[in-house]
């Protein structure tokens, strides 16, 4: 059966007082300032399709300067009046859909019982024990908010049959996540699971409140069990001052990085065509928006770069591990985090880049490096930083 996923951007079934409901659905102020967009946009749209009827033209069109060169629009008043209406009213159609979209989530302390109403398909119930669920599962999850992209945390209850998952924690803020997703873990006597680039991964819950520099000499490894171990080309390791150093070798191109290129390339491509033609739009804009839209687009162009040929550095000493940002000659220091402050050092899987990357879990919070190597890559700095906590 396919998975339905879940509707709310925060959500959180709370089980300190026991029976509990609560309503994953989506947000009513997204919901509202939705609905207001599509209210604009139809009826500016419709006020053009009414103007060009009744005059021919619009008279924004009238107040335009002429200009002797030969100019030709890629699409017509007319047309973009009825884009601008149809826009609105998808919206507006699709607003109304998600307001009565919802899960209702009730649990008394044995059996959860869930009433889902999608948008599409027929309504439906279950009711299943806690008992019947194999683990609480964290993951992350690609959202965007217009041209603003986040990633949920998602904390949730798994079953084998996915219409039976049931979430108890959403969220696009990751403070305090770790600490809820193991309180879940232990309160339902569930082991926490999550999924890397191994598959699905169970953890112990106990051990996740316990330094890893622990957990990590209970596991009997040899100090010098990365020996033998060769690196690829793509980073380079190297001891200097008595501090080891690891810095990417080489820039990493991938599908995001030749995303990154291509923006680059057209909208710089864009931009000198702006130029170029700057004496004929300003017949149509003011120069004060001209500079505004230069502005857009070279703060787009200068963020694809730098994101391009950013690069992460970890320096090693002292049994801290420094955690920096290098952009061109400039290293930021991001993160100093002791061995002793380290609960988890795990590869996960990066939805809004579709990359791996190296994950390093405090109390805090986790921080994400190395978020442009290959998963083998990525085992061999781990086992390489777990070499350096059991010395």
């Amino acid at each position: 059966m396919k998975f339905r996923e879940h509707y709310s951007y925060r959500f959180w079934l709370k089980t300190d007082k026991l029976p509990v409901t609560a309503k994953d659905r989506f947000s009513y102020r997204i919901l509202f300032l939705a609905f207001l967009f599509g209210l604009i946009f139809l009826f500016v749209g419709g006020y053009l399709i009414n103007a060009v009827k009744l005059s021919g033209t619009t008279d924004f069109e009238q107040t335009i300067s002429k200009t002797k060169l030969a100019l030709h629009t890629f699409i017509s008043t007319e047309i973009f009046s009825y884009i601008l209406a149809f826009l609105g009213a998808g919206i507006l159609l699709v607003t109304i859909f998600l307001l009565f979209r919802s899960k209702k989530i009730s649990f008394d302390g044995i059996t959860f019982v869930v009433h889902d109403h999608p948008i599409f398909g027929k309504s439906h119930s279950f009711s299943e024990k806690l008992s019947n669920y194999s683990g609480v599962r964290l993951r992350l999850k690609f959202c965007q908010y217009g041209i603003i992209n986040k990633n949920k945390f998602i904390i949730e209850l798994y079953h084998k049959d996915h219409e039976k998952i049931i979430p108890l924690y959403i969220s696009t803020n990751k403070k305090g996540v770790r600490a809820l997703w193991r309180s879940y873990a232990l309160k339902f006597a569930l082991p926490p699971i999550h999924i890397s680039e191994k598959g699905m991964v169970s953890h112990n819950a106990h051990d996740m409140g316990r330094s890893y520099a622990e957990v990590v000499k209970g596991w009997n490894l040899p100090p010098n069990f990365m020996v033998n171990k060769n690196h690829s080309q793509n980073f380079v390791c190297k001891k200097k001052l008595g501090k080891k150093l690891i810095k990417a070798q080489r820039m990493i191109i991938d599908l995001y990085a030749s995303l990154n290129v291509l923006v680059i390339s057209l909208f710089s491509a864009l931009l000198c065509y702006a130029v170029i033609s700057q004496n004929v739009i300003l017949n149509y804009v003011s120069l004060k928006y001209l500079l505004m839209f230069y502005a857009v687009l070279l703060t787009l162009i200068a963020y694809a770069y730098l994101s391009l040929i950013s690069r992460d550095i970890l320096i090693i000493s002292d049994r801290k591990i420094a955690v920096f940002r290098k952009i061109l000659f400039v290293s930021i220091k991001e993160e100093v985090i002791a061995f002793e402050q380290i609960k988890g050092i795990d590869i996960v899987y990066t939805p809004t880049t579709d990359r791996y990357a190296l994950n390093i879990v405090t109390d805090k919070h986790a921080l994400v490096v190395f978020n442009k190597f290959s998963p083998d890559d990525l085992r061999w700095i781990r086992g390489f930083l777990i070499s350096e906590i059991i010395e």
